[in-house]
């Protein structure tokens, strides 16, 4: 449950710079993310929900808005969220918005007649809007089940965020020409292939080839495929 928090915290910094935009991380996280407006210290509706909790709600942002204080009692245990709103207010109040709240939930998902319990972690961060930044409340829920898919899935996304910081002088370095062998490689073309389809001699594409190893510092062909596709160049 930690390294769920720790995760938010990390998306938090990415919108707070503008290394993520807020639909980008919604279409990766197999798990509800919520983005809340704020009026001063109040919470005043949702601005954004992504598919996966829309799909398992049946419900859309507009639709969720619409529905008022009855949203709670449709999908939540009425006692549960009287708790959950007692805390969320201490936190709000605190003003610590370093630290987040964290807590379980039982969920009615959309056709069925149980609960599922959710895992959800809250925060309260500054997101890069146009020049500006803006205070949002953003939640993270996830099925308890699914946790360790959750944790993976946005690890990996952190991870080739990092990647992609360290990399990307190397990247700015390289040519148009460059790149298009880089796409042709990670594909698998040999160089005779290459030559053949950018009617260029092998010597040349051998020339490139070197330059680019040297560009962005690749041991392997799995270094390569890994830069490749953290730069959208297959």
């Amino acid at each position: 449950m930690d390294t769920l928090a720790t995760q938010l915290h990390g998306i938090s910094k990415g919108l707070k710079y503008g290394d993520f935009n807020i639909p980008d991380i919604g279409d990766i996280v197999p798990a509800s993310l919520m983005i809340q407006d704020l009026d001063g210290l109040r919470p005043i509706g949702c601005s954004y929900m992504n598919n996966w909790g829309c799909e398992h709600l049946g419900s859309s942002v507009d639709e969720v808005n619409q529905l008022g204080e009855k949203y709670y009692d449709r999908y939540f245990v009425k006692e549960e969220t009287y708790g959950i709103f007692e805390g969320m207010n201490n936190y709000l109040v605190l003003g610590d918005f370093d630290k987040q709240y964290n807590f379980f939930q039982r969920v009615k998902l959309y056709g069925d007649t149980h609960y599922t319990w959710f895992y959800t972690v809250l925060k309260v961060v500054q997101v890069k809007m146009f020049s500006e930044l803006e205070y949002k409340i953003i939640l993270l829920s996830s099925p308890v089940i699914g946790m360790d898919q959750l944790i993976s899935r946005v690890n990996k996304t952190l991870d080739q965020d990092q990647y992609i910081r360290n990399n990307y002088r190397r990247f700015a370095e390289l040519t148009v020409r460059e790149k298009e062998i880089i796409t042709l490689l990670a594909n698998g073309k040999s160089s005779n292939e290459i030559a053949d389809q950018l009617f260029i001699s092998s010597h040349t594409v051998s020339t490139h080839r070197k330059n680019i190893i040297r560009k962005i510092e690749c041991n392997s062909f799995a270094d390569l495929l890994r830069f490749a596709m953290a730069f959208d160049l297959v």
